[in-house]
């Protein structure tokens, strides 16, 4: 049985529809009244105060390997050996020697002082994606802007054969969705198809840049990534091409739509950032504190060690859930937590991850959303939202499918 910090009475449901379109009350009630909350749905707890979000981040005992080095069941294995072999290099699941390995040869590449060499790439189709759209008009933010660019971006880095956009979209969207615990057998296989035609796809260029290295080509280089001999193997560079199809396009994705969503909600903070476009990058960490499109859980780490913390028995091979996006919103972290302002500062922003594994793909998505926000609201002078928002029922996202709004360049 699960042990839990708070009444009995308390149920945590992500996706009940109306704690989809605001998470942020039920949140408080956790904090306040079951902060480490027992999730029978997953067999695990889920935390929310802030300081203990912070302290669980960097314990130790806490790792991110599902497994906890145990490996995949040879039944998984022997029914899909390419999402294992995937799976197995990612650098989530990597042990510590192998994952410090990988991310000293790559980081160089995705820091924000080479990404910027990128900016007249992502600028330009940016730039393209917004002349297809109407001068005038509704337009669904989701569908026909934010969905539009972040993979060809990718692709574009990658330099990936034009056409295979969907194909990347689909691959991205089924290695998040298998992350999750307690997936549906039936749905885990259904998103294999997928997986397997994107590494078709990634292996095919990879081979063909073995042969072909090409210039200004973040394939190329991460091909070439050296240190004293030591490079990077096929299956390492296919799991760091997936994780960052992940973290610079489906999550670019979701930044972009609800940074608008919210810019609309709170027209003030819209008005400053069109008097000073310098303040996207603000606007965009806000959204990330303010409104996060995580779906509930948070960030999924598993106990390697059994523990107690604040009275609560944590054992190995456990998940918990340390929800970010509650304590971000937590008093102890800012004063005004239920207030939207673009011009705010923290002294950390932790929304893409802590330490060591801090999202790789954390600059890439930033460049792009940043582009994308002032490009958008260059192109439109007019913009209004025509009504709510509608949710998805993605396992990981608080995913928003229809964001219709009234442009106008006038």
């Amino acid at each position: 049985m699960l042990e839990t910090s708070g009444p009995s009475e308390l149920k945590f449901d992500p996706f009940d529809p109306a704690f989809v379109e605001d998470p942020y009350p039920t949140y408080r009630r956790f904090r306040e009244q079951a902060p480490i909350y027992a999730w029978e749905q997953v067999k695990g707890h889920v935390v929310f105060r802030y300081r203990d979000v912070m302290a669980l981040i960097r314990d130790p005992r806490l790792v991110t390997d599902g497994t906890l080095g145990s490996g995949f069941p040879d039944e998984l294995r022997a029914a899909y050996p390419d999402y294992v072999a995937i799976r197995e290099n990612d650098l989530f699941m990597m042990p510590p020697s192998a994952h410090a390995r990988v991310r000293k040869l790559v980081t160089p590449l995705f820091g924000p002082r080479n990404l910027e060499a990128h900016r007249p790439r992502v600028t330009q189709i940016i730039t393209d994606v917004l002349a297809a759209l109407p001068e005038d008009g509704v337009i669904n933010v989701f569908r026909d802007f934010a969905q539009t660019y972040p993979v060809r971006v990718i692709a574009a880095m990658l330099n990936i054969p034009s056409g295979s956009e969907p194909e990347f979209l689909a691959f991205a969207d089924a290695l998040i969705a298998t992350i999750f615990p307690g997936l549906p057998p039936e749905q885990f296989a259904g998103y294999m198809p997928a997986v397997s035609r994107g590494l078709d796809i990634v292996r095919a260029c990879i081979a063909d840049r073995r042969e072909r290295p090409m210039a200004d080509d973040l394939m190329t280089h991460l091909i070439s990534a050296c240190d004293d001999a030591d490079r990077l193997n096929d299956a390492e560079l296919l799991s760091l091409v997936g994780g960052l199809i992940i973290g610079g396009s489906d999550t670019t994705v979701h930044l972009t739509t609800y940074t608008i969503l919210e810019l609309l909600r709170h027209p003030d903070q819209l008005a400053l950032l069109r008097a000073d476009p310098s303040l996207a990058r603000l606007a965009l960490d806000e959204t990330l504190r303010y409104n996060a499109f995580g779906r509930g859980g948070g960030l999924a780490r598993f106990v390697d060690q059994p523990f107690t913390f604040e009275g609560v028995e944590f054992h190995r091979g456990q998940p918990v859930f340390l929800n970010t996006p509650s304590a971000f919103r937590d008093p102890e972290f800012v004063s005004d937590p239920d207030v939207y302002d673009i011009r705010r500062r923290t002294n950390s922003s932790p929304w893409f991850g802590h330490g060591p594994h801090f999202c790789l793909g954390a600059s890439l998505a930033r460049l792009e959303a940043e582009t994308a926000l002032q490009q958008f609201l260059a192109r439109y002078p007019t913009i209004e939202l025509v009504s709510k928002p509608v949710y998805g029922n993605h396992p990981i996202f608080r995913d928003i499918l229809d964001l219709p709004v009234r442009v106008s360049t006038k």
